[in-house]
């Protein structure tokens, strides 16, 4: 069976004050009239045969709000966040050796939806029949220095869809995100994947055999996982097994992906008016360009006079910061 494993655990911190722990990213609505998590949920269910969310028991909550006909059963708790490695790892406890498994986060926007299903099933089919670790790269549409990048290698099948991965590399300043631009051999780094759960037990025990361990600990005593699961560290599947792993291809996807990584990524999503400005919620403006304006209170807010600013009010508080420096906000939240 091809089956799907939801993240759905981040907070979303550079989403600030709109996205916060008792409501993440995931759960809010951009550009859409639907959340992130049931777009995902939707466009996955056309792809395979199950949808499985791994998520912490303090979103449960949030989940049975907005997904109330979402089974409880395929709903997978983290006992803490220890991000994607260990997060992917505890999931992959719910497939079978022979499932291939599809694994995307909660809170990406994706448009042509058709050119997306169109790439995701090319991945699928070279899952199947390859001992490979398959990643989705974007092509990108300009240089940009907050997405890290897939370097690119020899095609490796005789479509010429599937390419190996000669590097991974990670979020580079503005004049190199310019040269990878221009060479036409850098991805940005989706973050999702495909690959079949044998191959995924294969290479993790060969490549990051503490967490398999671990996790398989997890599976012999499932009444100890907090004390288990505690002991792993913070680490990210590209640092945990991709980078270290010689079996890793990726797949091109042209598609438009945004993964709302920051408020900057939000102004990219939103339709803009004449003066180059999003706008959300209730606002009074003069002289106001090229500005992300998102008020989620019940005040009018009036503005004079800025160019290129990124302001967002919410019952949480109130962001003002330039345009290109919203990646930066998680250094000064406390």
């Amino acid at each position: 069976m091809v089956k799907t494993l939801i993240m759905a655990g981040g907070i979303g911190e550079r989403l600030w004050p709109v996205s916060v722990k008792k409501r993440p990213k995931q759960f809010h609505k951009f550009g859409s009239n639907k959340t992130m998590i049931e777009e995902t949920i939707e466009r996955m269910e056309e792809l395979t045969d199950e949808t499985i969310i791994i998520t912490t028991r303090e979103q449960y909550p949030l989940m049975q709000y907005y997904l109330p006909l979402f089974p409880s059963e395929n709903v997978i708790f983290e006992p803490m966040r220890r991000n994607t490695a260990p997060a992917i790892a505890l999931g992959s406890s719910r497939f079978s050796p022979e499932d291939t498994m599809v694994i995307v986060p909660a809170d990406h926007v994706i448009r042509d939806k058709e050119n997306f299903l169109k790439t995701l099933r090319t991945a699928i089919r070279f899952a199947e029949s390859h001992e490979s670790l398959v990643t989705i790269g974007i092509t990108p549409t300009h240089p940009y220095t907050g997405y890290g990048y897939i370097e690119r290698g020899n095609v490796v099948d005789e479509n010429d869809e599937v390419y190996a991965v000669k590097k991974f590399h990670e979020k580079p300043d503005y004049e190199t995100a310019q040269q990878y631009f221009r060479s036409g051999r850098f991805l940005w780094n989706s973050g999702m994947f495909v690959w079949r759960k044998s191959v995924f037990d294969s290479e993790l025990s060969e490549n990051f055999p503490d967490l398999f361990s671990v996790i398989c600990e997890i599976k012999d005593r499932p009444e100890e996982i907090e004390e288990i699961y505690e002991r792993l560290p913070k680490i990210s599947i590209d640092y945990g097994l991709m980078e270290r792993s010689s079996r890793v291809v990726t797949v091109q996807g042209n598609f438009y992906w945004n993964d709302i990584g920051s408020w900057d990524a939000v102004y990219d999503l939103l339709i803009k008016d004449k003066n180059g400005n999003a706008i959300e919620g209730e606002f009074s403006t003069r002289e106001v360009k090229n500005c992300l304006l998102i008020n989620h209170t019940q005040k009018k807010l009036a503005i004079s006079g800025i160019d290129g600013y990124i302001l967002v009010a919410s019952s949480e508080g109130t962001l003002l910061c330039k345009r290109g420096e919203s990646q930066e906000i998680k250094e000064i939240i406390v």
